[in-house]
């Protein structure tokens, strides 16, 4: 049986997990680009790794459990059991990713500048500066759009600061998959359809939090039975009542013949 994921090494007791996509995605750019280009990508998903651990790092230090990190085509993602809810720790924890990929970025541009493998170190110093930079767009489900939420928190509440960082990620979305459309970048536009389909799930899994904590004292696995008013217990549905006059109406007929 072909595995969805495959276990890569642990990191300060975090598994990291390679993507069956990313295992087809390397051995594509193997194949099409020889071994400059799988050390290239081996040392972009490295990178990537590096930044979902900046982010693990801290949210363990803030008492939260990280499962795991994946790392896909897309990028990586850190699995984790909570997000910190405190703006501050949100904005330490998110902050971390692009911070460890501009640290990168200076530590591979130090490497080019002695002449080996500078065409290597080159491209992955601008790889993870990119890195940086487009996570720190104010969008979810970009690091920027975290720290977006942790800065406009205090000033409009959680829920009314994640609705706002993902409308402007949706609209950041549609931007990127119209730039791919006309240009022919599929990736973009898969980038694009991911951006679009997180921003959404963000806001609705804060929305359910803020339904348990602050609108109801309803346990969320409770069963909630509702009656309906006096007025509506004896009512029927339109189609019910034809159905029962149809009925009447039948064997009534059926009476006479007999």
């Amino acid at each position: 049986m072909i595995k969805r994921s495959y276990n890569l090494t642990r990191v300060m007791g975090i598994p990291i997990r390679m993507h069956l996509t990313l295992v087809i995605v390397l051995l594509f750019v193997a194949f099409t680009r020889g071994l400059p280009g799988i050390m290239l990508a081996a040392g972009v998903f490295a990178s990537i790794a590096l930044h979902e651990l900046g982010h693990s790092w801290v949210a363990i230090r803030k008492g939260c459990r990280v499962h795991e990190i994946m790392l896909l085509p897309i990028g990586g993602v850190a699995k984790m059991g909570h997000i910190p809810t405190r703006p501050m720790d949100e904005f330490l924890m998110a902050a971390a990713g692009p911070l460890t990929s501009f640290i990168l970025s200076l530590i591979c541009g130090l490497l080019m500048m002695t002449g080996i493998f500078s065409y290597f170190f080159f491209n992955l110093a601008a790889i993870n500066l990119m890195l940086c930079l487009f996570n720190l767009l104010p969008s979810f489900p970009m690091d920027g759009g975290r720290i977006f939420r942790a800065f406009m928190t205090p000033r409009m509440g959680r829920l009314r600061a994640t609705a706002l960082a993902a409308k402007i990620g949706r609209f950041m979305a549609i931007a990127f998959g119209i730039f791919g459309l006309f240009y022919g970048q599929f990736m973009l536009i898969l980038i694009a359809i991911f951006i679009y389909n997180a921003a959404g799930a963000e806001y609705r899994a804060i929305y359910a939090q803020h339904m348990q904590q602050e609108w109801f004292t309803v346990e969320p696995q409770a069963d909630i039975h509702v009656s309906p008013p006096p007025y509506a217990r004896n009512a029927q549905p339109a189609w019910k009542k034809w159905k029962n006059k149809t009925n009447e109406f039948f064997n009534d007929l059926f009476k006479n013949w007999e």
